[in-house]
């Protein structure tokens, strides 16, 4: 299935806006950022130091588009999945490990 970018965008923005709300302060200086592929066959991918570190450079979450389309066959799913690898992506933002990660 393929969408828009601005389509795709609309459900990486639905994703980060239904992180809870305690969560959200964490979040201010991460940059979510859509681009096309990801050359691995990655969904999304963590870039940063964590939301427990002290200084450091702002983190950057990175979720791959083509990677989401190529995996689903309606809008629904592809709504899921992004949910999926955002709430994965943060997930390393609070420096869990891949074996502690829900999704």
């Amino acid at each position: 299935m393929r969408v828009s970018r601005a389509r795709f965008e609309e459900a990486v923005k639905a994703a980060i806006d239904a992180v809870p709300e305690p969560f959200q302060s964490y979040l201010e200086e991460v940059e979510f950022v859509v681009a096309e592929r990801s050359g691995k066959g990655l969904f999304g991918r963590y870039e940063g130091a964590g939301a427990l570190a002290p200084g450091g450079f702002p983190a950057r979450i990175t979720i791959y588009q083509r990677a989401h389309e190529d995996a689903c066959d309606s809008w629904e799913a592809l709504v899921e999945e992004v949910r999926r690898t955002i709430l994965h992506e943060i997930g390393h933002h609070f420096h869990m490990a891949e074996e502690e990660l829900p999704y």
